[in-house]
């Protein structure tokens, strides 16, 4: 029986940080990942706040060396084309160079986990996780499978990365789906399709088609990734495929047909279940729930990946205090940890509620800085998961803004009647 400080299930962003923490805390750390890495996964935007996460971990001269595509802002663009609105995250008191990375996730989570492993964790890939039992008073006991053969680990902690699976919510009953957020994606990437040039060729375009929006994020080598998210119910009832009903909402997109025309698929379609959940407690006796294990939201504001390896962050950070304390592992022990990630949350999740709500368009489109409103739209936008108080107010002054509009009126659609069409 092996026998370890901690196990963290899955390696992705999320798992990693984790284990990069505890094990350079000096803690003997096991990942394990039922996949082999590279694989593809989507969230290729990233957001500038992710630079601090880099920094604290020694990435940043690694993914320097990576030249991925930098992104200063994004555009929201609607359906037909005519109406955008651009913005820079220096706008949101970030910086004048602020900049995020637009990544092949296949590449990014590689580095992640061979940064984890370079720190002294252990990393088993290619091995299921079949029954894990948790305790804060004696070992966790965990059976796993590796290339056929089972066998049992022992850790005086676990630590559930294992994304949307989320094994150990699910063991303890713990999911809690969100009732309005559940959508799906259908995605591919594109070679030779246009580009934006000068500073926003690496911007993210999220275009807000008929009953759907659309993603475009330009990568590497002349590639742009391009999704459409749809509410599943409004899938089923096309009784199209995936496929089918990707083409169908290209068909229907002017402006992101446009993007396309001089582009090759360069693989067939993915598509991705986006149920937004949450969990009634991220933590227990013994364990602790990172990333999409405990929440998951909506990728409209490519949030993932930058809450995925807070919560990593924090959660190796809490865990390595606790045991190298000589502490017992209590749910207790994790209260402000998961007090925290729920502010994040619930933070980014107050943003996406906006966008699929009625008048979204009008005021995001039309925009006015009043009393600073913009600057703290587009922080929180760019990473900022926890703003103060008085970026907290230009928040709700935003949100109330577009329910009074909605009322009286007083801000009409800047788009044309054809394409201010609700998009969620």
């Amino acid at each position: 029986m092996s026998v370890y400080d901690v196990a963290v299930i899955g390696g992705g962003p999320a798992g990693s940080t984790c284990a990069n923490v505890l094990a350079r805390s000096g803690l003997k750390t096991l990942i394990l990942e039922r996949e082999k890495f590279p694989r593809f996964h989507i969230g290729e935007s990233l957001l500038p706040l992710n630079q601090e996460l880099f920094d604290t971990l020694e990435l940043d001269q690694v993914l320097k060396d990576q030249k991925f595509v930098l992104k200063y802002g994004a555009q929201f663009v609607s359906n037909e084309g005519s109406i955008e609105r651009a913005f820079d995250f220096f706008q949101g008191g970030l910086g004048k160079d602020a900049f995020a990375y637009e990544v092949e996730r296949e590449t990014f989570d590689h580095l992640l986990l061979k940064q984890a492993a370079s720190r002294g964790a252990e990393v088993r890939e290619e091995t299921n996780v079949l029954e894990v039992e948790t305790s804060a008073d004696k070992p966790c006991v965990l059976r796993v499978r590796t290339g056929g053969v089972d066998s049992t680990v022992e850790a005086k902690a676990v630590v559930d990365a294992s994304g949307q699976s989320s094994l150990l919510a699910k063991i303890h009953d713990l999911r809690l789906r969100h009732p309005s957020h559940q959508k799906m994606a259908v995605f591919s990437r594109y070679k030779g399709a246009l580009r934006r040039e000068g500073r926003k060729e690496g911007n993210i375009d999220i275009v807000l088609g008929a009953g759907c929006w659309f993603w475009i994020i330009p990568l590497r080598d002349d590639v742009l990734s391009v999704g459409v998210v749809v509410n599943i119910a409004d899938w089923k009832a096309t009784g199209l495929t995936s496929e089918q009903y990707f083409e169908k909402a290209l068909q229907s997109s002017p402006y992101v047909s446009s993007r396309l025309k001089p582009g090759v698929r360069q693989e067939e379609f993915h598509t991705a279940s986006n149920y937004s959940y949450s969990s009634k407690r991220f933590a227990g006796d013994g364990f602790l729930l990172v990333g999409d294990a405990a929440e998951f939201l909506d990728p409209i504001f490519s949030t993932g990946v930058i809450l995925a390896m807070r919560s990593g962050l924090m959660a190796g950070q809490v865990l390595a205090e606790t045991l190298k304390a000589g502490r017992a592992p209590r749910a207790s022990e994790f209260q402000p940890y998961e007090t925290a990630f729920r502010r994040w949350t619930q933070n980014h999740f107050a943003m996406i509620d906006a966008f699929y709500g009625p008048g979204f368009g009008n005021i995001f489109l039309t925009p006015k800085n009043t009393l600073g409103m913009v600057k703290a739209v587009i922080a929180l936008l760019a990473g900022k998961s926890d703003p103060g108080w008085l970026d907290r107010m230009r928040l709700k002054l935003f949100y109330w803004l577009i329910r009074m509009n909605n009322k009286h009126r007083w801000i009409p659609d800047p788009r044309p009647a054809e394409s201010a069409v609700p998009h969620g």
